[in-house]
């Protein structure tokens, strides 16, 4: 699975401490699966190219702490699936801070002193990207999400591939402007959910990852409907 989050750096705080999280080079949930086991691994981990549709093109992603590597071992724990990898990216600005920041050392979040005051060294940063603006704008606007599937089917091997398109962050189409394009990605899907949840058309109670608790083509029947479109393609190997 690849993401890319074509989003400014600090448009938000929430939005800068999950910039530090998946980058922190102590996070023990930076995992891939293979094998049968998870696997820790370091920031910038396994860059692969991804092509995402445009305007975005193709883009150089890395491993990143996402829930999918662990819901989807458990979901597909009886298809002897080999290896899950999940990666992302953000607009090229961001990943060059980084990467500087983490070159540095700095997102070890060193304590230093200002004045009389110790604090964590990306919190200064972070503090200060998000009343900048560079830390609030960026570029392109939007998301994009990219899954990969590989494997053997009807004697041959195969590679299916999903991709979701969404309207255009130029003003052409009302609601999607600039930073909207990337926003209404991420909470369109969480209405939907929570439209499904409370027309009854969720199996299961209780805690469930998402792969036991939604039918995929009713969820994409109602992306569709808000706009968001889904592509499906496969290939001989």
């Amino acid at each position: 699975m690849s993401h890319g989050a074509f989003r400014p750096f600090a448009f938000s705080k929430s939005i800068t401490e999950t910039t530090t999280y998946e980058y922190d080079p102590n996070l023990k949930s930076r995992v891939v699966f293979e094998d049968g086991k998870f696997i820790q691994v370091p920031p910038f981990a396994r860059p692969r190219e991804i092509d995402l549709p445009q305007p975005y093109g193709k883009t150089t992603q890395y491993i990143i702490p996402h829930s999918e590597t662990v819901t989807l071992a458990q979901a597909l724990k009886d298809k002897g699936v080999r290896l899950i990898e999940v990666r992302g990216t953000w607009p090229k600005q961001n990943m060059t801070l980084v990467r500087g920041l983490y070159d540095y050392g700095i997102l070890k979040n060193p304590v230093v002193k200002v004045g009389d005051t110790e604090k964590g060294l990306m919190s200064i940063i972070g503090n200060y990207l998000v009343d900048s603006e560079e830390g609030k704008t960026t570029e392109l606007y939007g998301y994009a999400l990219h899954v990969e599937v590989v494997g053997y089917k009807d004697g041959g091997k195969k590679q299916g591939i999903i991709y979701h398109t969404h309207p255009a962050s130029d003003g052409s189409v009302e609601g999607w402007e600039g930073l909207r394009a990337y926003t209404r990605n991420v909470g369109i899907p969480l209405a939907i959910a929570a439209e499904q949840l409370a027309k009854g058309n969720v199996k299961g109670t209780g805690i469930l990852i998402p792969e036991d608790a939604f039918e995929p083509e009713l969820i994409f029947k109602e992306l569709e409907r808000r706009g968001i479109y889904m592509h499906e393609s496969w290939n001989n190997l």
